[in-house]
């Protein structure tokens, strides 16, 4: 898993469709491209029910195009489409999400979707989440993280570590200390993470993402040699903490980590993320995204290993058949009342998992 010489150039719209590889190598090469636009992403959700097209065009800046996954509304004829993290494209330009919306909406005919959600990496209360208004998007609760730290690895190893707040710093020398080692996996490792993950969802809270889901994304990304698993040992050769790592082009995120109650009062947690950050630099990757600070414990740990926090613009819906929209959510509505009524937990897009269609919610 390198970041040199990762990805090319498509040809045209219609290889973008039908190619994998051209459409893993633009989304891998585009300034707004990330894990969930590649193909492994889709694959990973298809477990859950859901289906992937495509949608791609061209605009006067170049390529536009969205992986969007589609679940089938029973009953009823009608299906759901999210473009999770989409549209990829070189720039979002006014004339760039013209062309991608009116694209959008033919295809989402032919694929009878009532409504579309989108939730692009754009600034918050930039220019271009007022540009996908105008083309007719409307405001919709979030279903990744809103918020993110993402780290600039174009500096020296030694710029990095001085970016660590002193306690940070103070615990990766602590767990040093303690004889604990990070060591680098791929599948060989995954019964290791998926235990510490298991162990950490029991202590911390409910759990919001089964682990086969997280299985069924390393798996997914591990096939085209996207995936790495960082494990912290201590001196017995206990796993106690660990980092999931998925590589898009040049960038590089942390999926899922976890780490034992042990391993936590060891401050594993802190030298194996420290470890990541250290060697995606290694490898030539250009950022580190720490994938998501929306809760207020995890975003102070996160902010101790510097970077720059990154707020973005929120989710966008596109209604494509309003009166299947309003039949699709009727019965949601419906069931939502029924469920209540059983006593069971519902979801609600507000308080979405990180992964969409991975997790226990989905967009509505």
């Amino acid at each position: 898993m390198d970041a040199r010489g990762s990805s090319r150039e498509p040809d045209a719209p219609a290889a973008l469709r039908s190619d994998d590889a051209a459409w893993n190598a633009f989304v891998s090469g585009a300034n707004h491209g990330t894990i969930h636009q590649l193909t492994p992403w889709a694959q990973a959700s298809a477990g859950k029910g859901w289906r992937a097209i495509r949608v791609a065009t061209d605009s006067d800046e170049g390529p536009i195009g969205a992986q969007i996954l589609v679940h089938r509304m029973r009953p009823g004829p009608w299906s759901r489409g999210y473009a999770t993290r989409g549209p990829v494209a070189a720039q979002l330009t006014e004339g760039a999400l013209r062309v991608f919306t009116a694209e959008l909406r033919r295809d989402a005919r032919r694929h009878r979707l009532t409504h579309v959600y989108m939730d692009p990496e754009l600034p918050r209360g930039g220019l271009e989440g007022r540009l996908l208004l105008a083309q007719g998007w409307r405001r919709a609760p979030h279903v990744q993280p809103n918020q993110s730290r993402i780290v600039d690895l174009a500096r020296t190893e030694d710029q990095l570590w001085g970016d660590l707040r002193t306690s940070a710093r103070w615990s990766v020398n602590k767990a040093r200390r303690n004889g604990l080692e990070v060591v680098e996996t791929r599948a060989e490792g995954l019964a290791e993470f998926v235990a510490l993950f298991d162990e950490t969802v029991e202590r911390i809270g409910p759990r919001l993402i089964h682990h086969s889901n997280v299985e069924a994304v390393f798996g997914a990304f591990d096939a085209i040699d996207a995936a790495r698993i960082l494990l912290a040992r201590d001196p017995d050769g206990r796993a106690v903490a660990t980092l999931m790592l998925i590589a898009c082009g040049r960038r590089m995120f942390e999926l899922y980590g976890a780490a034992s109650a042990a391993g936590f009062k060891a401050r594993a947690n802190y030298l194996v993320k420290w470890e990541a950050i250290r060697r995606s630099r290694e490898r030539g990757f250009v950022s580190y995204d720490m994938w998501g600070t929306d809760l207020p414990n995890l975003a102070e740990f996160k902010a101790g290993f510097g970077g720059e926090e990154r707020f973005y613009d929120g989710a966008f819906e596109l209604v494509t058949e309003p009166v299947g929209r309003l039949v699709v959510g009727g019965v949601q509505r419906l069931r939502g009342l029924v469920a209540r009524g059983q006593g069971r937990r519902t979801s609600n897009a507000s308080s979405e998992t990180v992964t969409g269609p991975l997790g226990t919610g989905e967009p509505r």
